[in-house]
């Protein structure tokens, strides 16, 4: 009953070779016009949207989250300003801007493969910078288990650490190398990351130090207290078990962690108790950088 009421009595093929307005509808169906390429900025408004629309992320994710997206952000806004010209500037340790985004890359590049992202051809800023940005989503969409994992950290002597720790050294070493390329090109240092960034920077150090000192262990312990934004007080075991507080060193916290990066011309501080002791830690927290 249903062919010849919609076709008049007719197969839908009679039909469409005599009706001339069937035969133009098939035709435009059969050629489509070309596909229209989409604006510009149309996949970051979706993702945005999206982001907005999907679950916060858990507070400790967020909170080493947060300070890697920061440094990333920063980073890609210094290296799109780059002339050609400008990663061809020498660098100290790493030849030019452009090696040392590489190493920046390839130091990253074990925690994104840690977190399942794949290598990626492309000019170095854009493979950096998805990198990062696919590094980020991974951390953020389902870290939370995975905090605590135990994993390769970037550096020259073999270190591991937690997946936590990881995150907090990327924004580490991502703020280093930025003000490594400012130094280059004749620039100003960038702003120190916020207070609880600059934190997450010195505890991730103090935890590297005691295994970062030479010489026979020492079953004493080191209280640091460091001032200004992201400052406090801790008390470092070097040995287990440890017997008393030998030395107090007290010093600004910026300034640490850039002693951290081997990255302090002068690094002014106060001791009380064992001085040598409080040189033989300067020493070794200037070890611990990413280079």
């Amino acid at each position: 009953m249903t062919d010849p009421y919609l076709f008049n009595g007719q197969s839908p093929d009679d039909h469409v070779a005599a009706c001339p307005e069937c035969t133009a509808a098939v035709a435009l169906l059969d050629r489509p016009d070309p596909a229209l390429a989409p604006p510009a900025r149309l996949r970051e408004t979706v993702l945005s949207l999206a982001r907005r629309r999907r679950e916060p992320a858990p507070p400790d994710v967020m909170a080493v989250a947060v300070p890697y997206a920061t440094q990333v952000a920063l980073m890609d806004g210094l290296l799109a300003e780059l002339s050609t010209p400008e990663w061809d500037a020498p660098v100290v340790k790493h030849g030019t801007v452009r090696a040392m985004v590489e190493h920046l890359a390839a130091n990253d590049a074990r925690v994104a493969q840690f977190m399942g992202v794949r290598a990626r051809e492309a000019p170095v800023h854009r493979r950096w910078r998805e990198q990062a940005g696919e590094l980020l989503e991974r951390v953020s969409g389902g870290a939370h288990a995975l905090l605590g994992v135990e994993m390769a950290l970037a550096g020259t002597s073999p270190a591991r650490g937690s997946l936590r720790q990881a995150m907090v050294q990327r924004t580490f070493e991502t703020w280093t190398h930025a003000d490594d390329i400012r130094a280059a090109l004749g620039r100003p240092r960038g702003d120190p990351p916020a207070g609880a960034h600059v934190k997450q920077i010195v505890e991730f150090g103090l935890a590297m130090l005691p295994r970062a000192m030479k010489g026979p262990r020492r079953h004493v312990s080191a209280t640091f207290v460091l001032t200004g934004p992201g400052g406090g007080s801790w008390t470092v075991p070097l040995a287990d078990p440890s017997e008393r507080v030998a030395v107090l060193l007290s010093a600004e916290a910026v300034g640490f962690c850039r002693l951290l990066a081997g990255r302090a011309r002068e690094f002014p501080y106060a001791a009380e108790g064992d001085p040598v002791l409080a040189r033989d830690l300067v020493a070794a927290a200037a070890t611990l950088g990413c280079d």
